[in-house]
């Protein structure tokens, strides 16, 4: 199973832009999450194609499963 992180920003103009880290650790805490949030929003390290990201809207962890099938 894969785990991603989806971090949702707003930007200048109002627009929701999501960062995804892949490969979660299963141990990542709220508080974490948080901190990183934080500093993107603070260092201006990412931009989206709008600007720069201003406000938080959320964070979900998505886990993805794959099933394979040996097709002929």
């Amino acid at each position: 199973m894969e785990r991603k992180l989806v971090m949702s920003f707003k930007d200048q103009v109002g627009s929701k832009f999501n960062l995804i880290v892949n490969s979660v650790k299963d141990e990542v805490t709220e508080v974490e999450i948080e901190a990183i949030m934080d500093s993107v929003l603070t260092t201006g390290a990412v931009i989206s194609k709008n600007g720069a990201l201003i406000e938080k809207l959320g964070a979900v962890i998505v886990e993805t499963t794959e099933t394979e099938y040996d097709v002929q």
